[in-house]
């Protein structure tokens, strides 16, 4: 192909995965030149997406090399692509970064997502008979779903660094040391791990002060009353100002406590991630997500309640350690998840798909426009 590759992007969830999964991928390849690309809609979270109209899709399926769809397990929608697929002879590529077949009961997802749900057989049809390759976060998603796909591609999460850097680089001066946990919903119960050790913590050091997010106070009701004071609630933060208010709060240690399980080990190293370029000194479970981290170098691992407890109070009560760790952990998602130069994994995986596809299939069909709604198939 002489000229860049044509793709095109519909971001199934208004949300964080939407962002990432699709969202950032897309406008960073648009960005660097890398590709042609185009965006069916993203609010950052505020409002829905806008659908497009039939005459939408089909000049931006005329005008695409390739298909990016975001996992929305629904019959309707994934037969919409199917036929996309056919009409056009495009390639088609689910994104998904969940495993859905492992749902734990205690996240909200289980409702929808329970052994032998409608939605699991939709998603695992949809991944046998409708795309052509499926993209994941992680190694561990990619050794689950191989068994419903023989094509299956690993894009790791990754970072815009520079909106991360617009913003005052971390360390702010403050007569506290801040803790935070924060995570997504589906995380809660990895608190039980280092309940014990966080609060013990508090009641030795006066000087620490834990902060978690406004959804979890259920989490601190039962809080004893020596360390109330030490307790602060964030609220809700919109997704496109994260970078800044993370940076903002001035945080010194992250926590990532995490239970391991099926689902947990398919998750992505996200929190890792954010904690690190937020200047933190991230501790976290020794489960897939975080086995990037090298222990004591780029973060520390903490399994026991005891091991939570020594990790933090090293890093409470020993600055230049603290300062070691996080710089550690920054310089290495600095170095590894910089979507400006993970970027090009995007699009080699794009054009092998696409390759790959038309050497079997031949040429996608393309239609030319000629009076009213109708067209004429040119090639």
């Amino acid at each position: 192909m002489k000229r860049k590759l044509r793709c095109y992007f519909h971001i199934a969830e208004n949300s964080g995965v939407g962002y990432f999964r699709q969202y950032l991928p897309a406008i960073i390849l648009r960005e660097l030149g890398l590709a042609e690309v185009r965006i069916n809609d993203f609010k950052f979270g505020k409002g829905d997406h806008v659908i497009p109209s039939e005459k939408a899709y089909f000049e931006t399926c005329n005008w695409a090399d390739i298909l990016v769809v975001g996992r929305l397990d629904r019959p309707e929608y994934y037969a919409q692509w199917g036929a996309f697929r056919e009409f056009f002879n495009i390639p088609i590529v689910l994104d998904t970064d969940d495993n859905i077949h492992h749902v734990p009961t205690t996240n909200p997802g289980y409702q929808g997502y329970g052994p032998n749900s409608e939605a699991q057989q939709w998603n695992t049809k949809a991944m046998t008979d409708t795309f052509d390759a499926i993209t994941v976060s992680t190694q561990e998603l990619k050794n689950f779903y191989s068994k419903y796909h023989p094509r299956i591609y690993t894009l790791p999460n990754s970072l815009d660094i520079k909106e991360w850097e617009k913003h005052t680089y971390r360390r702010k001066k403050h007569k506290d040391i801040r803790m935070t946990f924060m995570c997504s919903g589906t995380h809660a119960e990895g608190f039980g791990i280092i309940q014990k050790a966080v609060y013990d913590i508090l009641k030795k050091y006066k000087n620490v002060s834990f902060y978690y997010q406004d959804m979890y106070w259920r989490l601190f009701e039962k809080a004893p009353k020596s360390i109330q004071k030490q307790l602060k609630r964030i609220q809700w933060i919109p997704l496109e100002k994260w970078p800044a208010k993370m940076q903002g709060f001035g945080f010194d240690i992250g926590l990532a406590p995490l239970r391991d399980n099926y689902f947990n080990r398919g998750k992505s190293n996200l929190r890792y991630l954010e904690y690190s370029l937020a200047g933190m000194a991230p501790i976290c479970s020794p489960v897939e997500p975080y086995l990037c981290i090298k222990n004591g170098v780029d973060g520390i691992l903490a399994k026991e309640s005891k091991e939570w407890y020594t990790a933090m109070e090293r890093l409470i009560t020993d600055k230049e350690y603290r300062t070691k760790i996080a710089d550690g952990a920054y310089q290495k998602v600095n170095k590894d998840y910089n979507i400006y130069k993970n970027a090009k994994i995007w699009l080699d995986t794009y054009q092998e798909i696409y390759k790959k596809f038309h050497n079997f299939h031949g040429a996608k069909k393309v239609f030319k426009h000629t009076k009213g709604n109708n067209y004429t198939l040119v090639k």
